[in-house]
């Protein structure tokens, strides 16, 4: 009998084991055998009575989640010696972790050949949605030193109770007492941000000025909204003794596709919501396309599938939303009656509302008949049918190939055909997986069938 992957030798009892044990939770299962040298050679405790005792009581105390349901601990008489024989199996609610270090590489070890070593931050967010596929605003944050200041002022300020008993029941707080990322995208250790760009002209080729805003979504929802209300400029005509102002872009339209931006996000993606301003238009970028089961179609009828539940619930209990499957509907009724209409693009992982610049479009309507076109180039697919406006484009679906397609389409030529039996058989995270497959459908190596759960790839 010799160590390896699931199998591993203590001289004697210390409180180290939980490594161990955490190792073979999070990966594979395994044993420990206490009261064996490294070398194979059987030397025995001394009391093995109390060896199982410490062992019982240190994985109890030390390691979260309850892994002691997976745990037996026994002795066992080895060349005469008494040994502490410690089984565990993989564990169902990965990552486990040591319960003084947290979900962070120096808490969460995972088993590799011999050896227990710190799991890489990849490898954790993997194993937090392999286990249960859940929404990622109710996943396990994996920073949990978070403070919430801008969200108890802004409790305070719609007179909303904010405490112990409300962390719970918005979902900032896990049924294990963790923070969520809900929670970490409310606080002020939020890493996703907003960016703002200006650019001379109707291209991205000159900048004027850029901003990027950070903190709480709370904070970034304000701080973005006053910045695009000084950059939202205002024409004045004066009709006899009456002046008539009218806004680049309707305010209500504005605030509706900022807030519509930030709610149904795609935050399993770590790039930033890109907002860009021409002199003829707006565009808000968006990462991440329709929940699955529901369509373009669907979307402009105002259907809604929340994807961060919980975050929407928030922003409807601060007066932000309204209702729920409204925003869109609001910013065509403000353009009706104008000549312009508002432009949603969709593709597999991102949503783009593009504004027309009202001003701009009586200020040239004379010498440029279809002012709303943006002159950007558009991506190669779409996930749903062009809107009109857009249809001259020339597309390509000539694409560079993503890191790991050769493993998903191997994947699928030994005949898996789901998302969730593709993630297994590559180790691949969820995003990556995701995005892999949006990626080889869109450029029609993949067909994609079904809805929702019952979502199946084929070659």
């Amino acid at each position: 009998m010799v160590e390896g992957m699931r199998v591993e030798f203590k001289r004697e009892y210390s409180e180290t084991i939980r490594k161990t044990v955490v190792a073979f939770a999070n990966t594979e299962g395994g044993t420990i055998y206490i009261g064996i040298e490294d070398d194979g050679r059987v030397v025995g405790v001394s009391d093995a009575d109390d060896v199982q005792k410490r062992v019982i009581s240190t994985c109890r105390d030390g390691i979260a989640p309850d892994v002691i349901q997976f745990l037996s601990c026994d002795s066992k008489m080895i060349d005469n010696q008494p040994v502490v024989v410690v089984e565990i199996q993989r564990g169902t609610a990965c990552p486990y972790y040591l319960a003084g270090k947290g979900i962070r590489p120096e808490g969460v070890y995972v088993r590799r050949g011999s050896a227990s070593i710190p799991a890489s931050q990849a490898e954790i967010l993997h194993m937090i949605r392999v286990t249960g596929d859940a929404h990622y605003e109710d996943e396990r944050s994996l920073e949990q030193a978070l403070s919430f200041t801008t969200l108890e002022q802004t409790f305070a300020a719609h007179g909303l109770a904010f405490g112990p008993a409300q962390l719970r029941t918005l979902g900032l707080r896990a049924a294990d007492g963790e923070y969520t990322n809900l929670a970490r995208l409310l606080s002020e250790a939020c890493t996703h941000t907003i960016k703002v760009a200006v650019f001379q002209g109707t291209t991205k080729t000159i900048f004027k000025r850029r901003q990027e805003f950070s903190g709480s979504l709370l904070q970034q929802a304000a701080d973005v909204a006053d910045y695009l209300d000084l950059l939202n400029g205002t024409r004045s005509e004066v009709h006899g003794l009456r002046r008539a102002d009218t806004r680049d872009y309707p305010p209500e339209a504005l605030r509706e596709a900022l807030i519509n931006a930030i709610v149904h996000r795609e935050y399993a993606f770590s790039g930033s919501t890109l907002i860009s301003l021409y002199d003829n238009a707006l565009e808000i970028l968006s990462l991440g396309g329709l929940p699955e089961g529901l369509t373009y179609a669907d979307m402009m009828a105002g259907a809604s599938i929340q994807r961060n539940p919980h975050l929407a619930n928030i922003f409807y209990r601060l007066e932000y939303i309204e209702a729920y499957g409204t925003g869109i509907r609001k910013i065509r009724e403000c353009y009706q009656g104008t000549g312009a209409e508002p432009t949603f693009l969709l593709t597999d992982n991102a949503c783009k509302v593009i504004l027309p610049n009202l001003n701009y479009l009586r200020e040239h309507a004379a010498t440029q008949p279809t002012p709303t076109t943006v002159h950007e180039p558009q991506p190669a697919t779409y996930a749903t049918p062009l809107p009109a406006a857009y249809a001259t484009h020339t597309v390509s679906n000539t694409q560079p190939a993503l890191p790991g397609e050769k493993a998903v389409l191997a994947a699928l030529a030994a005949g898996c055909t789901t998302r969730r039996a593709i993630q297994t058989v590559t180790g691949f995270s969820l995003t990556k997986t995701r995005n892999i497959l949006s990626h080889l459908v869109s450029t029609q190596r993949l067909q994609r069938t079904g809805r929702g759960r019952n979502v199946q790839y084929k070659l």
